[in-house]
């Protein structure tokens, strides 16, 4: 006889928080993107100013980065559209969950399975003493 099939539903407030996690994921590839492109267009703004300088800079190759650059302008704006897509189901959740409390257990955990939502946070820091303090003291 086989065993039942293993279901999950997630709760709004799971929805929240798994939605919350990917936008800051997002967030910071968005970031890093836009990083690496201000890099790329850096180089080519730069090696375009020396050929403006110089005719022994009219030899150099544009950086090889610069064939990315139409990629790197996809991926952004793909992570924009993701981004405000991501921002709008979150709204509209918070507003559905609006003054109601996260049912105790699964639905106040977190999203991640497997993590566990009963392990302590870090409190206040514990100060050690100075070597020499530690060594006064012994």
């Amino acid at each position: 006889m086989p065993a039942p099939p293993i279901t999950i539903q997630l709760s709004k407030f799971e929805q929240i928080e798994i939605l919350r996690l990917e936008i800051e994921e997002r967030e910071e590839e968005l970031r890093q993107t836009e990083i690496k492109i201000r890099n790329v267009l850096f180089d080519v703004e730069r090696l375009k100013f020396l050929k403006g300088l110089h005719a022994i800079y009219q030899k150099q190759p544009q950086p090889q980065e610069a064939a990315n650059l139409p990629a790197l302008h996809a991926q952004r704006d793909a992570l924009r559209d993701a981004l405000d897509v991501l921002q709008e189901a979150l709204s509209a959740l918070r507003r559905e969950t609006a003054g109601q409390a996260p049912p105790p257990g699964r639905g106040a955990g977190p999203a991640r399975p497997g993590s566990n939502p009963a392990a302590p946070t870090s409190g206040p820091r514990r100060k050690f003493d100075t070597f020499d303090d530690f060594r006064a003291n012994r």
